[in-house]
């Protein structure tokens, strides 16, 4: 699972204020999930794509996880 931290951390990776930037956020809101797991899904959603899926918003919003988890429970019953 790659959190924001690690992301930022990783080679290649954009920095803190243009993916602030990029998803519309102020740097600092960004700072402040720097190290969460449970991201708002629409910031989730809009980092998944900024990273180009190197940070899966699945692994930082329960709710997006849940999402993607129930079409496949559906298909199972």
């Amino acid at each position: 699972m790659m959190t924001l931290d690690t992301y930022l951390a990783s080679d290649g990776a954009k920095s803190l204020t243009a993916l602030a930037a990029e998803i519309a956020i102020s740097k600092g809101r960004l700072s402040q999930l720097r190290h969460s797991i449970d991201w708002p899904p629409d910031l989730a959603l809009k980092v998944e794509s900024a990273t180009s899926g190197a940070i899966n918003a699945s692994s930082i919003s329960k709710i997006i996880a849940a999402a993607r988890e129930a079409p496949a429970q559906d298909a199972a019953a």
